[in-house]
């Protein structure tokens, strides 16, 4: 029979239960603390601290950046058709799209002036704008997209965009 050899312990800290259920917890309050430390960051962009609307855009796929826009201000922006194009208010906001005359709400679909403009909610702050034009624009198609936050009504910020060939 052999005899039971007690495992060397030298060089090792000493792993207790409560040792471990400590270093565990500290682990989760420190997650927690990150998680809602960023929290504020909202996603996205944010409103400055010159009361700018912060909207983030990207095209195509592509960041393309920040860019503040006083409240009742606007951003202007061409993409071609084809083209998609995201904006982040990083805030809750209303979309509200506006093509020839008409405002569609939230998500949505319009055929005008040659081509398909598909709005598209997809959070509390971001909204995306598809188009397509199966043949060339006989001109630029102008639409307006209109953020309006949730919070204060009176914070409003204004992107127009044109669509091109």
């Amino acid at each position: 029979m052999t005899p039971i050899r007690a495992m060397a312990t030298e060089g090792r800290a000493p792993t207790s239960i409560a040792h471990r259920r400590r270093s565990r917890w500290i682990a989760v309050v420190a997650a927690c603390a990150a998680a809602w430390s960023l929290s504020g960051c909202g996603g996205g962009a944010y409103v400055d601290a010159a009361g700018n609307v912060v909207i983030g855009v990207t095209v195509a796929g592509q960041f393309a950046g920040y860019t503040p826009v006083a409240p009742g201000g606007s951003l202007n922006l061409a993409v071609h058709a084809g083209q998609s194009v995201a904006f982040d208010a990083g805030e809750s906001v209303n979309w509200t799209l506006y093509v020839g005359g008409a405002a569609i709400s939230g998500s949505g679909q319009v055929y005008y002036a040659g081509a398909n403009i598909t709005a598209t909610t997809l959070s509390w702050s971001t909204v995306t704008v598809d188009t397509y034009a199966a043949y060339p624009l006989p001109a630029s198609i102008p639409i307006t997209l209109v953020a309006t936050s949730t919070r204060d009504s009176a914070q409003v910020a204004i992107v127009n965009l044109l669509i091109t060939n």
